[in-house]
């Protein structure tokens, strides 16, 4: 699946949910899903790449997507993602834009290197289980 139909097929089945705990989920299934900005972020990069893990890996290793913390433009903590040759995009205002984010009163903080986005999926389980 190529990226704007992805990000089209994502926006039409998810819904905002706030996570009570920061959890960072695939949002998997072909129906309704929600989940909170990096659910969103992580899911996108999932459709994008086939559904498929190694794919998935492959495309935050090379840098084809960079997911970024930073402050949205109300001031809280979110998720966005920057794709190589179609630059950024948001959940929460269903944006898409190559333009500077600044520009629409976000404030980036740092990114999610792939080493980051793998210790928050192998160890966020354990802490959910109380381990």
């Amino acid at each position: 699946m190529n990226f704007e139909q992805a990000r089209k097929d994502l926006n039409a089945r998810y819904s905002y949910k706030k996570d009570p705990v920061d959890r960072w989920n695939i949002l998997k299934g072909d129906l309704a899903i929600e989940g909170d900005c990096a659910d969103n972020v992580l899911t996108l990069i999932w459709l994008v790449c086939g559904r498929r893990m190694l794919r998935f890996w492959m495309s935050l290793i090379t840098f084809k997507f960079v997911i970024w913390h930073c402050l949205s433009p109300k001031g809280v903590r979110h998720a966005v993602v920057w794709c190589r040759g179609y630059g950024w995009t948001d959940n929460s205002g269903r944006l898409m834009t190559r333009a500077d984010l600044k520009a629409f009163g976000y404030k980036l903080k740092w990114p999610y290197l792939p080493p980051i986005v793998a210790l928050k999926f192998l160890l966020l389980p354990l802490f959910k289980r109380g381990v």
